[in-house]
């Protein structure tokens, strides 16, 4: 079971989870502790499930509680046989209350056991000691963007029927935010604390860039893509024994990440429509006069963060004239590859190009 993937919807509908929020015995107890152990970062989401199930009275009392009020009734059951046999010939009306006493005792008695389990905080070793404190959390429903600062003066651009929880102050060794919806981050830089952004099992990890974040609920994939700098993303996993992002992968600008959730699988792959990293005054360099296509390859990564894999023995006798300042990377590129008779394809985040050469 993906627990790790859960919403605080998906853990309250799970009949494990409720068995222990109900039921607690050491072994569903033991499970759960250790989970959140190995997933601090899903504590809020527990917490809020177990209040949940809480709200729609939905808790049964305890394997202590259940046998204490079967002890009752035998007692009182007794009692009334008892008092039955002394009292044969006494009229039927003194047993209708000693019924309605013992009901009403029974009541009174889960209720006190409902009030007691109510009242009682949900107990994570290890966890509430770190865990911050306050959490803040915004909720856009309008229709246009909302624009949110957060406590080290990064900046969320927070889209429509999106939400964010966030620390109301950081932790002093990370940077900690939940995200359902979509959300541009520009995260100040800071290595000793990096951002991290948990979005529907997918985890994003950055020191200090801008990127886009695309969660809903709804939706069957997350997607990360990245305007400047460096992220690395991946699957949320509840596994101590090796470290999750050696399984992720690193994105640089004009990639993205699609993280397939009923998987737990990511590609990468580039955005839809790649921007310039270069000022216009750049783009000079695109007016190529008798150019070797090594030089022409170069400016393409150089003015949009994307490697282009080409076989340099093949091409080293190719030359480009051509005009390219007007056109976006995949109008260049088919121009390219008409100019060469060559052909390219996108994998993994890069531009490869198949060419026989000139």
């Amino acid at each position: 079971m993906d627990y790790y993937q859960y919403t605080a919807e998906d853990f309250a509908a799970d009949d494990y989870f409720k068995e222990w929020v109900c039921c607690p015995t050491a072994e569903n107890d033991a499970f759960w502790q250790g989970f959140l152990r190995d997933c601090p970062e899903r504590y809020y989401q527990i917490e809020e499930a177990r209040r949940l199930i809480e709200g729609l009275n939905q808790i049964c009392p305890t394997p202590e509680g259940s046998q204490s009020v079967p002890v009752i009734w035998a007692r009182i059951e007794k009692t009334l046989h008892e008092q039955s046999t002394e009292r044969m010939h006494r009229p039927q009306r003194w047993y209708i209350p000693v019924l309605s006493i013992a009901a009403t005792l029974v009541v009174l008695i889960a209720a006190g056991w409902l009030y007691w389990r109510r009242s009682t905080p949900l107990e994570i070793p290890g966890v509430l000691a770190t865990a911050p404190t306050e959490w803040a959390e915004a909720v856009n429903g309008a229709d246009k963007t909302m624009l949110l600062q957060l406590p080290d003066g990064s900046i969320v651009k927070l889209e429509k029927n999106s939400r964010l929880k966030y620390p109301v102050e950081f932790d002093d060794s990370k940077r900690e935010v939940h995200l359902e919806g979509g959300a541009f981050f520009e995260v100040q830089k800071n290595p000793k604390r990096p951002f991290l952004v948990f979005s529907n099992g997918l985890v994003t990890r950055v020191l200090g860039t801008s990127f886009h974040v695309k969660a809903y609920q709804k939706d069957p994939n997350v997607t990360v893509a990245v305007k400047s700098g460096r992220v690395s993303v991946y699957a949320e996993r509840n596994d101590t024994q090796q470290d999750p992002e050696v399984k992720g992968v690193v994105l640089t600008p004009n990639q993205k990440a699609v993280f397939h959730r009923s998987e737990s699988t990511i590609s990468k792959v580039l955005v839809e429509a790649p921007l310039l990293l270069l000022p216009p005054v750049e783009m000079a360099r695109f007016v190529f006069e008798a150019a070797p296509a090594t030089e022409v390859f170069a400016a393409l990564e150089k003015s949009y963060g994307i490697k282009v894999v080409f076989d340099e023995e093949v091409l080293k006798d190719c030359t480009l004239t051509i005009n390219l300042t007007d056109e976006n990377l995949f109008q260049k590129l088919e121009v390219i590859c008409k100019v060469l008779d060559a052909r390219y394809k996108l994998i993994d985040g890069q531009v490869i190009i198949y060419s026989k050469g000139c």
